[in-house]
Parts: structure tokens; sequence; C-alpha cells
């Protein structure tokens, strides 16, 4: 049976000794050509990253922009604070001594119709009271009015201002 040619030169020795073929001559091995497809999978790569993070920065930047505008106040809420602070001044002015407690229903009577106004948009400065309790948007300001008439016009009352004040405050905060 012939041998192959490796195991013969291994077995061709002496007794117990092994011989080794020479080895191959050394020859240079040319790098592996990287494809064309790994430079496009690379650019496809950066440009799905960059979408993303652009579309990430635009969407999170809508949702800031529309959470900012929802906490905004809207124009009623913001006539509602200019009211009450006009409130607060005829009660600090009357608590100063500014201010006496009949001037001062006189002059919540006016920051009342003022606000009707400016909130509805319907001149009610010189309507009288039977009118605004006729309308139902108005009947809150008409019934504070009512009560703001007499120790405005009366000779002696016994209505305090602060009271008169925190139901002023009242009915700003309660409009709708």
């Amino acid at each position: 049976m012939p041998v192959p040619e490796l195991l013969r030169g291994a077995i061709t020795g002496a007794v117990g000794v092994v011989v080794i073929a020479e080895p191959a001559p050394p020859e240079i091995i040319d790098p592996p050509q990287y494809s064309v497809a790994w430079v496009i999978l690379a650019i496809l790569c950066a440009l799905v990253i960059t979408a993303l993070v652009w579309g990430t920065l635009r969407i999170t930047r809508s949702i800031e922009k529309r959470a900012a505008y929802s906490k905004r106040p809207s124009d009623v809420e913001n006539l509602k604070a200019e009211f009450l602070r006009a409130v607060n001044r005829v009660a600090d002015r009357h608590e100063a001594g500014e201010l006496e407690a009949r001037e001062g229903h006189r002059e919540l009577t006016g920051v009342m119709r003022r606000f009707v106004r400016r909130t509805t948009g319907h001149d009610v400065t010189s309507q009288d009271v039977s009118t605004l309790l006729a309308d139902p948007r108005t009947r809150p300001v008409g019934e504070l009015i009512l009560a703001l008439y007499e120790p405005d016009f009366a000779p002696a009352s016994d209505a305090q201002l602060q009271e008169s004040v925190r139901r002023a405050r009242e009915v700003i905060r309660r409009w709708s």
C-alpha cells in the first residue's frame, strides 16, 4: 500500500525519530478587500442616527412648547388676576385708613362692572341691577352689586368692607 507523501517524509528517519517535511516557502498574502457594501452601510447608519436625534429633538421641543402654552394662563385668567389685584388694592387702602367703607363699596361696584365689561364685552357700567340679574351670565355680579348698593347709598350700614371684598373675590374666581 502506498504511503502518502507527507507521511513518507515523516517516517523516513531513524527509529523513534520523526522527521518533519520542510515548510512551504513564505509568500505574501494580500489583505482582504472590503466590499463597498460596508461603506454604504456605515453611511446609512450615520444617516439613521442623525434622523433619530433630529426627530427626537423636534418631538420633545414641540411637547415642551405645548406644555408651556398649556401652563400659560388664558386671557380670562389674566383678567381675573388683574381684577383680583384691583379688589385687593381697595381692601389695602381701606385697611391703611385711606378709604372709608362707603367709598370702598362704591369702588368695588365700579371694579365689578368693569370686570363684566372686560370679560363679556357687554357694557354694563350704566345698566341697572335688575338687568344684571336678568342675564344668567351676569347674575352673580348683579347679586354682588345689589349687596354693595346698601352700604353705598344707605345713610348708615352695618356691612363690612372686608365681607364685601371677600364676596367680590369669590365672584371673580368663580367666573367662567
